[in-house]
């Protein structure tokens, strides 16, 4: 007898045909859902991901970031001295004195009153 035929009546007289074959779908159908499961899982986290890269860069350039701008003194030039001869000399037409101290110390004297708050105006 050819195969063929064999397979024929095996299938023909097999009584536990029809569980088997519905246990075949049942399980196709568990492997084709599962699939199907896993596309749509695949697809909705990479939409809610583009989504979040989306919204994260929009909020980027809608929100300005403060800008720390801090401003560094300049360094204070050397102070220099003036000469007895300079100091006095900002002061024409005034009369003025500058006093020498002792330990070397020296003040400008104003004799009017009011000179001293009109030229002298920080300590």
């Amino acid at each position: 007898m050819k195969p063929e035929k064999r397979h024929l009546i095996h299938d023909l007289l097999d009584e536990q045909r029809d569980a088997r074959r519905e246990a075949t779908l049942l399980a196709g159908g568990r492997i084709l859902r599962r699939r199907r499961w896993r596309r749509v899982a695949l697809r909705s986290f990479a939409a809610v991901t583009l989504l979040a890269l989306a919204t994260i860069s929009l909020q980027r350039r809608i929100t300005p970031r403060p800008v720390n701008l801090t401003a560094i003194p300049a360094p204070p030039a050397p102070a220099q001295s003036l000469s007895d001869a300079e100091l006095l000399a900002l002061f024409p037409n005034t009369p003025v004195g500058l006093i020498t101290f002792g330990n070397g110390k020296k003040q400008l004297i104003f004799p009017r009153p009011g000179d001293a708050e009109r030229f002298i105006k920080r300590l």
